[in-house]
């Protein structure tokens, strides 16, 4: 799309809400990128050697293009509901010297394959981003970077933003799927302790609860990148006392791979490596028991206090 007045765009908008109410099907006119605005897009992603670039209504193709000839190495494509657009596309390329590692494809953004990208760009209409999110957050691999110009992408909120000029330009990270229990061990002067963990997220944005023994606590500090999950913990582990724990780790699957810093109470802070596994259910739910309530001072006890 190209730089237009704030309410030309807005008409647009308009008369594609019209469109769409009586073709129960929302979609984008196409109005061809600047040159400033997808350098700005693409300076934003941080091009790498080895990135896929894949752009969703790729118009006249400028998007790919314009990512090739700023890096030598990667590959791009793009999918155009237009085939008029796509054999343009495909023609802009070969004149730009890159049909080797650029080519368009006549496709529904929809349909897209997105296992190898690495880089997705859309610039269309608001409504349909959105109606594209779940598509990308499910196809894609975590990791991934989304950019979008002019509009930004609702509640999920971008890892940065290019306001330098006009569009708008954001940037988003996919994130791996962490929702839900996992569990795993740490062996803690000479004891193994099983630690369940619950974990609610909403895209980026990760909170969770763990259990020790009979113990629970708030997790702290949750960061999750694409694939990197890192968390504090603070809770008393028998034999150990208070133990606060530095988790960071990679998200594969149902699997989390990485190290644990450990500072116990009594004895030496050390490093431990950490694995844990995805569960259908957690044993945070299980019954915790008053044996750690004192009935003689009507509190806990002072060894039961975290």
């Amino acid at each position: 799309m190209a730089r237009l007045a704030l309410p030309a765009i807005v008409a647009l908008v308009a008369v594609a809400a019209t469109v769409t109410a009586a073709g129960q099907e929302r979609f984008s006119f196409f109005v061809a990128s600047t040159p400033d605005s997808v350098e700005r897009m693409l300076t934003l992603a941080d091009l790498r050697d080895d990135d896929v670039v894949v752009d969703l209504g790729s118009g006249d193709g400028l998007i790919p293009i314009t990512a090739a000839t700023m890096n030598p190495r990667l590959r791009g494509w793009g999918v155009e509901i237009n085939p008029d657009l796509v054999e343009r596309s495909n023609r802009r390329a070969a004149e730009a010297g890159v049909a080797d590692r650029v080519r368009f494809f006549h496709q529904n953004a929809y349909d897209a394959d997105l296992r190898e990208a690495t880089v997705v760009t859309m610039w269309l209409f608001p409504e349909m981003m959105r109606l594209l999110r779940p598509i990308i957050l499910e196809r894609a691999r975590p990791g991934t970077r989304v950019l979008t110009s002019t509009w930004h992408l609702g509640s999920w909120e971008p890892d940065a933003v290019d306001d330098r000029g006009y569009p708008k330009i954001f940037l988003y990270i996919v994130p791996a799927r962490v929702a839900g229990g996992w569990r795993w061990e740490l062996e803690l002067d000479g004891r193994r302790h099983q630690y369940d963990v619950l974990l609610e997220q909403q895209f980026q944005k990760v909170e969770g609860v763990a259990r020790v023994g009979w113990r629970r606590e708030v997790l702290e500090a949750v960061q999750l990148r694409g694939a990197e999950l890192a968390f504090e913990l603070r809770i008393t582990v028998e034999g150990s006392g208070l133990t606060h724990h530095a988790f960071r780790g990679r998200v594969d699957g149902d699997a989390i791979v990485g190290t644990v810093d450990v500072a116990p109470a009594t004895g030496e802070p050390r490093t431990l490596t950490w694995r844990a596994v995805r569960t259908g259910r957690s044993t945070y739910f299980d019954p915790t028991g008053t044996h750690m309530f004192d009935p003689s001072t009507s509190r806990l006890g002072p060894t039961d206090i975290p």
